[in-house]
C-alpha cells in the first residue's frame, strides 16, 4: 500500500499559513527501494541515508514524524535520531495512533521531544506557537501533549476534540508528490478504477467497542461529522484543482448517520461530479438497505467493503462485541451484486476464546456469501485495545510485545484452539479454497484480474506458489 497520507495533509493545511512546511513521504519517494530487516521483515521506502540528506537540505527547526502503525515505532525513533544528529537544536514531534496510545513509551527515547496525542490539528498549531514564544502559555495547560520536564515525562490529558470539523481547512495536497501515488497505483484497498484518486474523510470517532480496534485512541468515541455542504465543497475542490476521478472515503462510519449519507450521495448526483468512489476502510452493513445501495451506486460507488468480522453469532456478540445481525449480510451482498457493486468482506480470525467450530462457521459464511473478495485478518493485539488486555489476562501473550511484528497478516499469539503454525495453515488453506471457488464461478474475470496482478507485481505468482507448497508440506 502506498496511500496519500490524509492526516499529514490536514496538518500541512493548518500550518502552512504561518510556517514553511515541507512534507517528505519516504514511502512514495522511495517506493522501489527495498532492504531486508530480518528473515521475516522487509523495509520499503527511502533509506535512512537519503532521509538524512533530505532533512539536511531543508534544515527544519521542527521535525514532525507520523507513526500510524505500531510496527513503525523503531523507524520513527530512528528518524528523530537522524534529525538530532543533523542539528541538536532541532525539535522533534511525533503523533499518530501508536504515540497517542503509548506516549510515555515514545518519550523514553531522548530523541523524541514532544508527542501530540489524538486529533492533531489544533494541538500542533498551539505547540508551534509555544515553541516560537508567540503566545504566553505553559505546556502544562495544553491539551493532549506529552513532553519531558526536569527529567520526568509529563502527559497532559486529551479530553478536547473538535466539535466542528468544518472549521478545518481542506487537506493541502499540493505539498505531496501526487503523481507518484498515481503512478504506483497501490492505494488503501488497492481497488481503485481510475486515477487521479485521493482520500476524503467526512467524520471522526467511533461509538462502537470492537475488541481489536484502536481508532478511539486517535479520534475518540464520540461520532463527529462534517456538514453535507462542507463535504460537497471539498469534492468540488478535488475535482477542479486536481482532476480527481476517484474518491476513497476513509470514514470508519460513513453511513452511520443514514440521512446525512443520503444527502451527500444525492448532492454528488445533483452536481454530476462523475467520480468513482469506494470505502476501503469498511462500511457498517446494518446501514445498507436497498435505497442506500441504489444511491451509492448512482453517485459513483463501484466497490463496498464490509467488516463482518466473524461468521459465528456468539463470537460477534460475546468476544468481538460488534452489533451485527448475520442474517442481513447475505441479502446486502446480493443486492450489491444486482446493482453491479463489487464487494469485499473482512473477517478477523484467531481470537481468544474462539473455538475450531466457531472458526469453521466463519469459513462457511465466507464461502456462502459469494463476495468478490474475502480478506482474513489475524487478531492483532494493538496497544490500547481490549484484545491486548484479554490476551494478557489469559496469558496468551507473555512479556513485552514486539511492536515490529504487529501486523494483521501474521498471527502473534496462539489461541486456546490453535498454535500459531496451525492457525496460519488453516487460514491459508481456506484462502486457497476461496481463491479457486471464485475462479470457478468467475473464470474470465479471474484470469483478467490475475493477469493484471502479475503484470503489476511479477513476483506475486512465484510467492504464492512457494507459500502454497510450504503450507501443503507442513
Amino acid at each position: 500500500m502506498c496511500h496519500p497520507p490524509l492526516g499529514l495533509a490536514y496538518l500541512a493545511a493548518v500550518l502552512k499559513k504561518d510556517h514553511d512546511v515541507l512534507i517528505l513521504d519516504t514511502l512514495a519517494e522511495g517506493y522501489s527501494e527495498e532492504s531486508v530487516v530480518d528473515r521475516e521483515v522487509k523495509r520499503y521506502g527511502l533509506s535512512f541515508e537519503n532521509i538524512k540528506k533530505r532533512i539536511e537540505s531543508f534544515l527544519p527547526d521542527v521535525v514532525g514524524v507520523s507513526c500510524l502503525f505500531s510496527a513503525q515505532t523503531q523507524n520513527v525513533k530512528k528518524i528523530c535520531k537522524l534529525a538530532k544528529e543533523i542539528d541538536k537544536k532541532a525539535i522533534t514531534v511525533i503523533g499518530g495512533a501508536h504515540p497517542s496510545t503509548l506516549p510515555e513509551e515514545m518519550l523514553e527515547d531522548s530523541n523524541v521531544d514532544f508527542v501530540v496525542i489524538g486529533e492533531g490539528e489544533e494541538k500542533i498549531r498551539k505547540l508551534l506557537e509555544y515553541i516560537e514564544n508567540k503566545k504566553d502559555m505553559q505546556l502544562e495547560d495544553m491539551d493532549g501533549i506529552g513532553f519531558r520536564y526536569n527529567g520526568s515525562i509529563k502527559i497532559n490529558g486529551r479530553n478536547i476534540y473538535s466539535t466542528n470539523l468544518d472549521t478545518f481547512p481542506f487537506p493541502y495536497w499540493d505539498a505531496f508528490p501526487l503523481e507518484r501515488y498515481f503512478f504506483i497505483g497501490a492505494p488503501h484497498g488497492g481497488l481503485t478504477k481510475k486515477a487521479p484518486f485521493l482520500p476524503v474523510i467526512t467524520s471522526r470517532g467511533c461509538p462502537f467497542e470492537c475488541i481489536f480496534c484502536s481508532v478511539h485512541n486517535l479520534w475518540g468515541r464520540d461520532y463527529r461529522k462534517r456538514s453535507t455542504e462542507n463535504v460537497l465543497m471539498e469534492l468540488d475542490y478535488l475535482v477542479d484543482r486536481f482532476g480527481v476521478k476517484e474518491i476513497l472515503f476513509e470514514d470508519d462510519n460513513l453511513t452511520l448517520d443514514k440521512e446525512r449519507a443520503k444527502e451527500i450521495f444525492n448532492g454528488m448526483i445533483n452536481k454530476k461530479l462523475e467520480v468513482n468512489w469506494s470505502v476501503p476502510n469498511g462500511i457498517a452493513v446494518q446501514t445498507l438497505d436497498e435505497e442506500m445501495l441504489e444511491l451509492m451506486k448512482a453517485s459513483g460507488c463501484h466497490h463496498i467493503s464490509i467488516g463482518v468480522e466473524s461468521g459465528d453469532e456468539y463470537v460477534l456478540k460475546n468476544i468481538i462485541k460488534k452489533p451485527i445481525d448475520l442474517r442481513i449480510v447475505k441479502s446486502v451482498i446480493n443486492k450489491a451484486k444486482i446493482l453491479g457493486l463489487e464487494t469485499t468482506v473482512f473477517f478477523v480470525v484467531g481470537l481468544p476464546g474462539e473455538t475450531k467450530r466457531q472458526l469453521k462457521n466463519t469459513f462457511l459464511l465466507a464461502e456462502d456469501l459469494g463476495a468478490d473478495n474475502v480478506n482474513f485478518f489475524f487478531a492483532t493485539p494493538l496497544p490500547g485495545t481490549r484484545l491486548l488486555k484479554v490476551c494478557k489476562e489469559k496469558e496468551l501473550i507473555k512479556g513485552d510485545l514486539d511492536f515490529t511484528r504487529l501486523k494483521s497478516d501474521y498471527p502473534v499469539f496462539a489461541t486456546e484452539a490453535y498454535s500459531i503454525d496451525e492457525l496460519k495453515s488453516v487460514v491459508f488453506r481456506e484462502r486457497i479454497k476461496l481463491y479457486f471457488l471464485y475462479a470457478l464461478k468467475n473464470p474470465q474475470k479471474f484470469v483478467r484480474e490475475l493477469w493484471h496482478k502479475v503484470l503489476s507485481d511479477p513476483k506475486y505468482f512465484v510467492r504464492f506458489i512457494l507459500r502454497y507448497q510450504k503450507i501443503k508440506n507442513d
